[in-house]
């Protein structure tokens, strides 16, 4: 009888100590708490996330990662367990974290409180969706393949620029300048020659010269003011004067059409009968000299002619 009883009492001791266990570690797994589950798509890497991986709001832990999963080739999805109590939203953002050296992963919760209204399930049934923004180690990776696509186009943009038709050109234009810079620096010495010849110039005996001259100047003009009108007054008298001769020409024009050719016709036509009649008379003459001493004989009458009575 006593060792039945003493295996009874070691048996229920048993039985209370798993009970107990049992207890402690539903108590520490949060059983003793109201929790909420909750699902986060990425589509990214989730390198360093475990299950049983903290769950952190504003950084304070509110919660473990209870399951992570492939659910296709582009997406993983991850179940997480929180605190009923934390005021999850459809603003609240997830990112995973990196804890010290180790690495170790864990999911990081922020809210900005651009939308208070709780989260969505895509998923009938399922947990609500919380969306993943990418992680440091993600935008420190997609920054460094930005900065080398960056610097692979700079590096082919250089090649170009440093190609041998380019380098050939550059060192015409470095000659150029060269040559420029030699031209340059002698007109700025040109320039020095000149500015102190204009300082020479315009020292005080040259503007005194000067304003004596400009002095001189304005009496020659005031004197020549009287010229200038006695001038423009014959260049009145000028023009009055071509105006009566240009009168005095239409009136000799007139005067010639009018009266004087007619009579210079006239006289034209007078002296081309005289010359013709003069003409007859050296002709006769040259055909019978003696008429110069005899005179003109009366021609004996033809017959049936008659002859002429004498005037």
């Amino acid at each position: 009888m006593e060792n039945r009883a003493y295996a009874l009492m070691v048996g229920l001791f048993v039985i209370c100590l798993g009970a107990a266990g049992v207890m402690a570690l539903w108590w520490v797994s949060g059983g003793a708490q109201d929790t909420t589950k909750y699902m986060i798509v990425s589509s990214k890497s989730v390198t360093g996330l475990n299950p049983q991986a903290a769950v952190r709001y504003r950084g304070v832990r509110v919660g473990k990662v209870i399951d992570v999963d492939l659910q296709d080739s582009r997406e993983v999805v991850v179940l997480i367990r929180i605190d009923s109590d934390v005021p999850v939203t459809r603003g609240t953002r997830a990112r995973i974290g990196t804890q010290g050296l180790t690495g170790m992963g864990f999911i990081q919760l922020d809210d900005d409180g651009n939308d208070p209204a709780p989260p969505k399930s895509i998923i009938a049934g399922g947990p609500p969706l919380i969306p993943m923004q990418p992680g440091l180690m993600d935008q420190a990776t997609d920054s460094a393949q930005e900065i080398i696509g960056r610097l692979r186009k700079s590096s082919e943009r250089m090649e170009q620029v440093l190609s041998a038709e380019n380098v050939t050109r550059i060192d015409a234009t470095l000659k150029n300048l060269a040559a420029s810079s030699a031209s340059l620096e002698k007109a700025l010495n040109q320039t020095a020659g000149l500015a102190a010849d204009m300082r020479k110039f315009s020292s005080p005996e040259n503007a005194e010269r000067l304003a004596t001259t400009l002095e001189q100047i304005q009496t020659m003009s005031k004197q020549l003011n009287p010229a200038v009108d006695d001038f423009r007054k014959a260049l009145a008298k000028v023009d009055a004067a071509g105006t009566r001769i240009d009168k005095l020409g239409g009136d000799v024009q007139a005067a010639l059409t009018a009266d004087t050719l007619p009579r210079m016709n006239q006289l034209m036509l007078d002296l081309h009968t005289n010359t013709q009649q003069l003409s007859r008379v050296l002709d006769d003459i040259e055909r019978s000299p003696q008429l110069l001493l005899l005179g003109k004989r009366q021609q004996t009458p033809g017959p049936g002619e008659t002859v002429p009575a004498k005037p």
